[in-house]
């Protein structure tokens, strides 16, 4: 692990050349190290690639995994300071354009992101302010251990939860990509076993 001086901000050079390889995302100038997640939260990744990957085949759009750099186009008016890079869990690219340098520069249509314990809280506040501001046109957050999906789509630039899938509503249709359609029993099927 790379030690990073205390209340140093890091500049977007300055970050790809601290953080290597590890994978950590940056705050507004402060580096965040990732941790690895359960199998759970890998798992339901892997099945929701699946579904939005084959919906998608033959579409222009790209779907990433969790180790894809997304640099987000914005400066934080209020802290006055820049520079935020996440590590959303599924990103859909449709915009050839923003892909360079091994990362995606600016906001891709669709972020999902699944919670996980230590992570929750900040995906659901500090990254879905991020993404909001940064014009992601469709938001998912994940939860494995309620077994739901809540969607948000941007509507004249806010975020709007439009809908919540669960065990009674259960087939997933996406707002900006209509053929992404699903059953979240076939997402988290593979929790329930023993």
């Amino acid at each position: 692990m790379k030690e990073q001086k205390e209340n140093q901000l890091y500049t977007l050079e300055e970050f790809f050349q601290f953080v290597g390889e590890e994978r950590m995302e940056l705050y507004e100038g402060v580096p965040i190290s990732m941790s690895p997640a359960a199998f759970e939260h890998e798992g339901v990744i892997a099945n929701l690639i699946r579904e939005i990957g084959s919906a998608l085949k033959g579409n222009t759009c790209q779907v990433f995994g969790s180790n894809f750099q997304v640099i987000l186009p914005f400066k934080e008016e209020q802290k006055g300071k820049e520079n935020v890079t996440v590590l959303p869990d599924i990103s859909v690219v449709c915009d050839k354009s923003k892909l360079r340098n091994k990362r995606c520069y600016g906001a891709p249509e669709l972020i999902v992101e699944v919670l996980s314990p230590s992570t929750a809280r900040n995906d659901r506040l500090r990254k879905r302010n991020y993404y909001e501001k940064a014009g992601v046109r469709e938001y998912l957050i994940v939860d494995y251990q309620n077994q739901l999906i809540e969607k948000y789509v941007l509507h004249s630039d806010s975020f709007q939860l439009e809908e919540i899938y669960d065990q009674e509503n259960h087939i997933f249709t996406s707002t900006i990509f209509p053929n992404v359609s699903f059953s979240i029993h076939e997402i988290f099927s593979f929790l329930e076993f023993d």
